[in-house]
């Protein structure tokens, strides 16, 4: 049997690996259909979302702006760490940020639960400053 832990953590990089392919298809279904996704310092959409078609719904048109856009995650990196709940890390990230040639950090911070193989919660802290920069919103 796998460790829980290594359950929670390949769903993370799953989910980041799908980011950065832009698959989004993907990328949705590996959200639990009552996924509660949480933005709390966001300006630019709502600050809870719950269930996975709200979510898509928020998100959608903010992925499409920065396909627009010509805005590219390159890649990632980061640290992830694993607590006590097997069912729950911290992870803290950079994604690497293409636009108009040059490429940007995007730091942020995800506290991600999943289980039964699927995420079930994330909370998110992101710079808004960076996707301000690579959305040419600045």
């Amino acid at each position: 049997m796998l460790d829980q832990s290594l359950d929670v953590r390949a769903l993370f990089e799953k989910q980041i690996d799908c980011i950065v392919a832009d698959d989004r298809e993907a990328q949705a279904k590996l959200y639990a259909e009552d996924v509660l996704y949480e933005f709390p310092f966001a300006t630019d959409r709502p600050r809870r979302i719950k269930g996975r078609d709200a979510f898509l719904t928020v998100m959608q048109p903010l992925w499409q702006l920065a396909r627009q856009r010509h805005v590219k995650i390159a890649g990632y990196h980061g640290q992830i760490h694993e607590t006590a709940d097997p069912d729950f890390i911290v992870a803290e990230c950079v994604f690497d940020i293409e636009i108009d040639g040059r490429t940007i950090e995007g730091p942020f911070v995800q506290f991600f639960r999943a289980h039964g193989g699927k995420i079930m919660a994330v909370r998110e802290y992101f710079s808004s400053a960076a996707r301000s920069e690579a959305l040419g919103q600045t």
